[in-house]
C-alpha cells in the first residue's frame, strides 16, 4: 500500500523534484528520476525515497489532491490531474496546471496547490 503524503511532506517533494530537475537535466542527464537520485545523493538536506509518481504511465502516488474533488476535462470529460511547476508550450512558467491524462489538454493557472485545496470541495469518500 502506498503511503499517503501530508501537504508538507507533498510540498517538499515536489521542491526536491523541482531543484533536481533546475540543477541535474538537461546537463547531466535528461531523466527525471536520475536526476532526482543525483540530487538525492549529492546535494539533498534529507534522506527522501526514490519513488515518483509517474501519472503519464498510468500510476501515481497518493497526494493530498486525493481528498478533494477535481474538475474534469472539459473536451473529454476525464478527472484530471494537477500538475505542479507547469510551463506552457511557449516556455512560461505557471504554478500549476490541470491535466488530462486522456487526450492531454493542460489548462495553466497561477494558484498554488494549497490554493487550489481551499478553492475545491472535499471529495465524498473523505466527508463523515
Amino acid at each position: 500500500m502506498m503511503k499517503k503524503l501530508t501537504y508538507k511532506e507533498f510540498e517538499e517533494r515536489v521542491e526536491a523534484v523541482a531543484k533536481a530537475s533546475k540543477i541535474f537535466i538537461p546537463h547531466i542527464t535528461t531523466n527525471i528520476s536520475i536526476a532526482f537520485e543525483l540530487y538525492q545523493t549529492i546535494l539533498a538536506e534529507e534522506e527522501r525515497a526514490l519513488i515518483i509518481s509517474t501519472f503519464e504511465a498510468g500510476q501515481k502516488a497518493l497526494t493530498p489532491m486525493d481528498d478533494y474533488e477535481r474538475p474534469t476535462c472539459p473536451e473529454c470529460d476525464v478527472v484530471m490531474r494537477l500538475k505542479i511547476f507547469a510551463k506552457d508550450s511557449e516556455g512560461k512558467e505557471w504554478a500549476t496546471a490541470w491535466v488530462c491524462g486522456q487526450c492531454f489538454a493542460e489548462f495553466y493557472s497561477d494558484k498554488t496547490p494549497e490554493e487550489w485545496m481551499k478553492e475545491l470541495k472535499i471529495a465524498k469518500h473523505v466527508q463523515k
